[in-house]
């Protein structure tokens, strides 16, 4: 039975496949082709145009971009961060760049300004470098001679320098409204033997300052009053004297003509004993009341006088001569291209001015220099403006400046040391004199951003005028000539640890602007780097995968392989 049915399955299943078309023919062929259709001609590989990945659309039909890696979503973020962090260092960097130097100027005039609070007070109220007046005086070394041989040239020898320490302290001080302080000044000098050639028990012999100015104030008095002074002169004093350092300088020395002339009130000077800086020392108002501006208007005011012994004028000079203008030394404000200075002097009582004369080192410092020229003391013969100091008074030769007035009637003349820069004439009937620029110039170093001194170097000569006058002859056998007294120089030299101030002050602008920019140019560095390293990661991640766009026979999409074939 089993048998039976296997063969009747075994017969069907030949008979099936007796009906089917055999494999090779041409319906079999046929079929097969139905199912897949190539195309007619195949282009080789070289003739596809594959779409460029940076340039496709978005979408473009049959194709998709590769999707970022993963790397290059991190990398975005950091950038995002690099951009936001330059944009804020541009901005704030260049911003403070350009408004840094106007800041840090308006931060240096609130310090410069004077106040009861700024920086520039505590250095003007006292100055806190130390400064030396240094004194050299004149000694008459051949006056028994002359006296004996008025032919015979009076000799003069340099004797000192006499050095003292010098405190300058503003006193009295009253603030005004006005944008202008009303204050004295305190001088107070020390003897520092260790630094001076010579003690102040030095015998010095010279002319006799009170024979010289009773003479020279009563030169153009009636016939009667001549003759009288002539014989109290002759009688009572002597044509030189021989007194210490001391007694000339400061202490002074009892003169009975001096002490009789002020008591019948025939001189201006107040003092019964004379020095040239008698009663000086320690004085509150020996050289005047100033009113000085402050800069609170005007930074380029800052120090300059307004008014002295409240007066615009100085009374004992007529015109511009006789201006109050210039600063008192103390303070100076900053500088804008100067051509010249001016120190008004109560020792002169007027304003001298200094010329530029390029710039000058100090402790590694540069300044703008100022010098002495022979301008100074110029009698209008180069300059049109000094006219006016030889209106009232007898008219000198270029070369020192009449304070006959300004020191109470005395035949005082002053010029530079050793008649530097002065009329040949003033050398002439005397020897001695050794004028050099190096020793004998009046000099001024200004720090032109602060005006702060850095070298000070302020010399001057004071000279007595003696004259051979017919009507009266206690002169007559002695040369017209201008008798050296004695000279001295103030000097102020900015200190290690100051000049390391000025020197940060400096540096502050080019500084702070270099910092700033700096910022601004690490913000565009940022910007420079996160373009750099998006290129690089794009580049990186740029490959695009070409796909098929329809369905293949599987009804994937799958990528072809194309290879490049010859039809």
């Amino acid at each position: 039975m089993a048998s039976a049915n296997e063969g009747v399955e075994l017969e069907k299943i030949e008979r099936d496949e007796s009906s089917k078309t055999p494999a090779g023919t041409k319906e079999h062929l046929d079929i097969a082709s139905e199912s897949i259709r190539m195309p007619e001609k195949v282009a080789p590989v070289d003739d596809i145009t594959v779409p460029d990945p940076y340039t496709m659309p978005a979408n473009p039909n049959g194709f998709r971009k590769k999707k970022e890696s993963e790397k290059m979503v991190r990398l975005k973020k950091k950038i995002g961060i690099m951009v936001l962090v330059a944009f804020f260092a541009i901005v704030l960097g260049g911003t403070a760049g350009f408004l840094w130097p106007s800041f840090f100027m308006d931060i240096l005039k609130k310090e410069l300004i004077l106040s009861p609070t700024s920086t520039s007070f505590k250095m003007w109220q006292q100055t806190p470098v130390p400064m030396h007046l240094k004194i050299y005086m004149y000694n008459w070394t051949n006056y028994d001679q002359v006296a004996e041989y008025p032919r015979i040239k009076p000799n003069f020898v340099q004797m000192g320098p006499y050095v003292f320490r010098e405190v300058d302290t503003k006193v009295n001080k009253k603030w005004n409204d006005n944008g202008t302080v009303t204050f004295q000044q305190r001088r107070v000098w020390h003897f520092l033997p260790e630094l001076s050639n010579g003690a102040l028990t030095d015998k010095v012999t010279n002319l006799n300052p009170v024979a010289a100015t009773v003479a020279y104030t009563f030169r153009n008095s009636g016939s009667f009053k001549r003759t009288l002074i002539d014989k109290v002169l002759k009688r009572m004093e002597q044509i030189a004297i021989t007194k210490t350092v001391n007694e000339l300088l400061f202490t002074g020395y009892d003169d009975l003509l001096l002490k009789l002339a002020v008591e019948f009130k025939l001189t201006d000077l107040p003092y019964e004993k004379f020095a040239f800086f008698y009663a000086r020392n320690g004085s509150d108002s020996y050289d005047g009341t100033f009113n000085m501006l402050t800069g609170s208007k005007n930074i380029y005011d800052l120090g300059m006088l307004k008014e002295w012994k409240f007066s615009d004028t100085s009374k004992y000079y007529s015109k511009s001569c006789g201006e109050i203008k210039g600063t008192n030394g103390d303070l100076w404000p900053p500088l804008n291209n100067n051509k010249t200075v001016s120190v008004f002097s109560p020792d002169v009582c007027t304003t001298l001015s200094l010329k530029a004369a390029g710039t000058g080192e100090w402790m590694g410092l540069t300044g703008s220099k100022f010098v002495s020229d022979e301008d100074m003391f110029d009698n209008g013969t180069n300059v049109e403006a000094n006219k006016c100091r030889c209106e009232g008074v007898e008219c000198q030769p270029s070369g020192t400046l009449n304070v006959s007035s300004c020191k109470y009637g005395a035949p005082a003349f002053v010029s530079l040391p050793h008649f530097y820069l002065a009329d040949e004439s003033y050398r002439q009937n005397i020897t001695g004199m050794k004028p050099n620029k190096e020793d004998h110039e009046f000099l001024l170093i200004l720090e032109p951003s602060s005006g702060i001194p850095m070298q000070v170097r302020a010399s001057l000569q004071i000279n007595f005028l003696v004259q051979q006058e017919k009507k009266l002859p206690y002169f007559k056998d002695l040369p017209g000539m201008y008798v050296p007294m004695l000279w001295f120089t103030q000097e102020v030299n900015l200190t290690a640890e100051y000049a390391k101030q000025v020197k940060l002050l400096i540096l502050l602008p080019p500084l702070g602007s270099g910092i700033t920019f700096g910022i601004a140019a690490i913000g565009v560095l940022l910007v420079i780097i996160a373009i750099f390293l998006f290129v690089r990661q794009k580049l990186e991640d740029g490959e695009t995968e070409l796909l098929v766009p329809k369905d293949n026979v599987n009804g994937n999409k799958d990528t072809v392989v194309i290879n490049s074939t010859d039809e």
